[in-house]
């Protein structure tokens, strides 16, 4: 105990100084106000520990604060960016939903324009299989589709069924190359034919050099071909392949239905006209 306290004995002084300042740092605070020296000294010499004292208690507390609202922020923040994705999601599918309706909205006006009997049908499926244009519908011979069937969108042509199952059906598209049937341009009511191509393009050709055609010129089913019912649009002349020589010429569609776009056709089951109210107007 004694080598204890003499090997500590500058520690333990200066802990007993500290303590005594302490006391008498008590003392006089409870004691009345008067300036004297022992006050004064005491209050210069324990200042700088309750200066440091008073700032880590601030630092702490300011962290703390900052620390627990940064917390509710990440909180605030995280329930916000559940609530936009939600949000989100319920915008997407009343897109869907105002998209669908203006599809249904069109097809209804293209059953009220057009009397024959039809069914409606939506795309399953798409086959590729060379340079060959098929789709896949989710009609078939129970629905009472057969095959050359014609099959139509509120745009216009899109083709014919190629082959027919129990509820499904192969439809082979206009712009598809072994596709061909005879054609009328709108406005100078000349008959000429139109087929597909490798690459996907709508051509008319075998029209007579001599015709003057116009960019935009309407083609529309001609009703010869015994499949579609005249007066379908097909689509409109965007260019025109007229050679130095020969006898005809050419020229390329722009197809008035959007293959790209097309989720629902219609499938004519009997013409109960053979003239169709043209859905193009001027």
């Amino acid at each position: 105990m004694l080598d204890f306290l003499k090997k500590n004995r500058l520690r333990i002084s200066v802990v007993l100084i500290f303590i005594s300042l302490f006391f008498v740092l008590i003392v006089q605070i409870d004691n009345e106000r008067k300036e004297n020296w022992l006050s004064l000294f005491v209050q210069n010499l324990s200042y700088p520990f309750v200066a440091s004292s008073s700032f880590i208690t601030r630092q702490v507390s300011d962290y703390w604060t900052h620390y627990v609202y940064l917390i509710g922020v990440k909180q605030e923040n995280d329930q916000l960016k559940e609530r936009l994705k939600n949000l989100s999601e319920i915008n997407q599918k009343n897109y869907e939903y105002i998209i669908a309706y203006q599809r249904l909205q069109r097809s209804l006006e293209f059953q009220n324009t057009n009397p024959d009997e039809k069914v409606f049908a939506e795309i399953i499926g798409e086959i590729k299989k060379g340079f060959s244009k098929l789709i896949v519908i989710n009609k078939g011979y129970q629905h009472g589709i057969r095959r050359n069937f014609a099959v139509l969108s509120h745009e216009g042509i899109v083709g014919k069924i190629q082959s027919v199952t129990t509820f499904q059906s192969v439809v082979q598209l206009i712009n598809d190359s072994h596709s061909q049937f005879p054609v009328l341009i709108q406005r100078t009511r000349t008959k000429a034919m139109l087929h597909g191509t490798y690459d996907g393009n709508l051509v008319v050709e075998n029209i007579p050099r001599t015709l003057e055609l116009k960019h935009e010129d309407r083609i529309v089913t001609s009703g010869l071909a015994g499949i579609f019912p005249k007066g379908f649009p097909i689509g409109f002349v965007s260019r025109i392949d007229k050679k130095d020589f020969g006898l005809f010429q050419s020229v390329v569609l722009t197809p008035a239905v959007d293959f790209n776009k097309l989720e629902e056709v219609v499938v004519i089951l009997s013409s109960k006209s053979n003239i169709h109210k043209p859905l193009f107007t001027d």
